[in-house]
């Protein structure tokens, strides 16, 4: 056995960049016998042990360098994020410091909102209380609504002491009316008793006075504006005939006059004088003998009567008045 293990090859190993090799070392070239003894076993032992070492720690570095770099790579990932969410928070930060303006801007605004919003508070408490009002309101025309529907349930009733009022009514303005009419006709005839208790006549709403006294044209004039009236002027047939009929045939001046004798017969009281007038002239008059006669008489009893005469002589004549209704 000694003879053996004497005659078994050293082992011999290299590295070259994790290359490990091992193989047995070439036996010594032969030599003679050397000098020195053969080294210890324990040193052989240690070099095999550090060629162990060397090689399980090529190995791990071999398994976990991958590892290692990924590693570095997620880590170098991680840095360039955490770069970018730096710059991020400083992008932040400045928009933060801008919009600080703003906040403040805003803070006065939510001041002014809730100025505002004390205001309108102010107003829902007046509102409430114009509500309260209301309803108290509510509840007293609700009483006057049922007053209101006991007034109507008696409006039929009311409604039959109306039409029996307005019936009456009728009948009183009917006999108010009656009565003013009597009034007014009663009046009339009291004017008229009167003026005729006075001398004078009643002929188509006209007083007439037939004088008794002779006067001058111009005399009878102002003694008929003494009673308010004028000589009279003729407008009808008919009124004719009454003049002529009351004149009883004598000789009576009516109110015809002209100014000169190329003057126009004119009433004085401002009747019109117009063509038809000239049908009661008697035949051949007016013939204004001695360029004098310019004024008019009631001649003869006819409808043909007129007569021009001289203004200066002196004859009965006749007043005439419109009845004007006295004032009650």
């Amino acid at each position: 056995m000694k003879a053996a293990e004497k005659e078994a090859h050293d082992a011999h190993f290299t590295v070259d960049k994790q290359n490990i090799a091992l193989w047995p070392r070439e036996p010594p070239p032969k030599q003679a016998l050397s000098l020195h003894p053969r080294k210890p076993l324990t040193i052989r032992v240690v070099l095999i042990c550090l060629s162990l070492v060397v090689v399980a720690s090529i190995v791990l570095q071999a398994i976990l360098y991958p590892w290692f770099m990924g590693t570095i790579s997620d880590v170098n990932t991680n840095a360039q994020m955490l770069k970018s969410r730096v710059d991020n928070m400083s992008t932040l930060g400045s928009e933060i410091e801008k919009n600080s303006g703003s906040v403040k801007v805003a803070g006065v605004q939510i001041q002014m909102v809730n100025a505002s919003l004390d205001n309108v508070h102010s107003q829902v408490l007046i509102l409430k209380t114009s509500v309260e009002k209301a309803n108290a309101q509510i509840q007293s025309l609700r009483k006057t609504w049922e007053e209101v529907d006991h007034l109507n349930a008696k409006i039929p009733e009311l409604k039959r002491d109306l039409d029996k009022a307005s019936a009456l009514n009728a009948m009183v303005r009917a006999l108010q009316s009656r009565l003013d009419s009597i009034n007014k006709l009663l009046r009339r005839q009291s004017d008229i008793l009167q003026m005729v208790s006075q001398g004078w006549k009643f002929f188509r709403e006209n007083f007439y006075y037939f004088s008794h006294i002779s006067k001058t044209w111009y005399s009878a004039e102002q003694f008929c504006m003494s009673k308010d009236s004028h000589l009279t002027s003729v407008t009808s047939r008919d009124e004719q005939e009454f003049l002529y009929k009351g004149a009883g045939g004598l000789p009576n001046w009516i109110g015809l006059t002209k100014a000169g004798s190329e003057g126009k017969w004119y009433w004085v009281d401002d009747t019109p004088f117009n063509k038809e007038s000239v049908r009661f002239w008697l035949p051949g008059e007016p013939n204004n003998v001695g360029n004098s006669e310019h004024c008019a008489s009631i001649k003869v009893s006819s409808l043909q009567s007129w007569n021009d005469d001289s203004c200066d002589n002196k004859l009965l004549f006749i007043c005439k008045q419109p009845y004007i209704q006295s004032e009650p």
